[in-house]
């Protein structure tokens, strides 16, 4: 049978959805303090929703709850609480259970190794060293219709008026390369392109929203030329981070054999610095 892309729906996001509406003209004293930590950088979700993250940990998943309003939900390992259910910060969350989190994002997520690099903490960084570029992270959506495979996608910035999807690896990943056929990265980069090319109207529309109400909230948002005319780009970008501490003969060889299996595609590798 052959695989149809899923298709996104429309109107994923409100404008005037109430917990826009609550962040904007009766926000909670807790989200001015997470809107200007420079350490974390906070994304719109579908159905309306907002996630704050830290070195790619999430800090908080916010929502509005009818009957109790705005609501801020979080892993339990991340306040210690020993538990398999989302637990509610809301009532409780200052700039101490704040740094609290941190540390605990940092043990239990984006440092667990003092030998490797978590990709996520490379796209937390990205993010927070490049406001001006970068607009959302972690887009997610269901690959084909009727299965439960998921497009993940890294990151999503701007570039000359043109929305870019962007894919990070580490060099190390093992979906680079592979001793027989073609390595997993060009099936995924080929998925990604059906994906981006069969929803490419939807998919505008759905950043447009998502970057006004960006702006409306006062989050960080790029440099934008013209927000109406806004386009998609359908060809996803690679970026492979070159998180090796040396080079060695075998490390070289291993780059280079990345670089012919990647010819064709919009791929860069560059040095990973902290």
């Amino acid at each position: 049978m052959e695989n149809v892309v899923a298709k996104m729906a429309e109107n994923l996001l409100d404008p005037k959805a109430p917990l826009f509406t609550c962040l904007k003209e009766n926000p909670p004293a807790w989200w001015e303090m997470l809107r200007n930590d420079p350490e974390l950088y906070i994304d719109i979700r579908k159905e309306n929703k907002v996630m704050v993250y830290y070195q790619g940990g999430r800090v908080a998943a916010i929502a509005y709850k009818r009957g109790y309003g705005v609501s801020a939900m979080i892993h339990p390992k991340y306040v210690g609480v020993d538990s398999d259910k989302e637990q509610e910060i809301a009532h409780r969350l200052d700039s101490t259970l704040l740094k609290q989190i941190k540390v605990k994002i940092e043990e239990n997520y984006s440092q667990r190794s003092d030998n490797d690099i978590q990709e996520k903490l490379i796209q937390g960084n990205c993010v927070i060293k490049n406001r001006n570029l970068y607009l959302d992270s972690e887009f997610a959506h269901r690959q084909y219709k009727g299965q439960s495979h998921t497009v993940r996608i890294d990151l999503v910035k701007i570039i000359n008026n043109e929305i870019v999807f962007e894919e990070l690896k580490k060099i190390t990943d093992p979906r680079l390369r592979t001793s027989k056929g073609r390595p997993e990265i060009i099936q995924q980069m080929n998925a990604y392109m059906e994906f981006l090319e069969e929803n490419n109207n939807t998919l505008e529309a759905y950043y447009k929203t998502l970057l006004r109400i960006k702006i409306n909230l006062g989050l960080h948002v790029p440099s934008i030329q013209d927000v109406d005319n806004l386009q998609v780009r359908i060809t996803p970008e690679l970026t492979i981070f070159n998180t090796y501490d040396k080079i060695t003969k075998d490390r070289i060889n291993r780059i280079e054999a990345i670089k012919r299996e990647l010819q064709g595609y919009d791929y860069k590798i560059v040095e990973y610095t902290k």
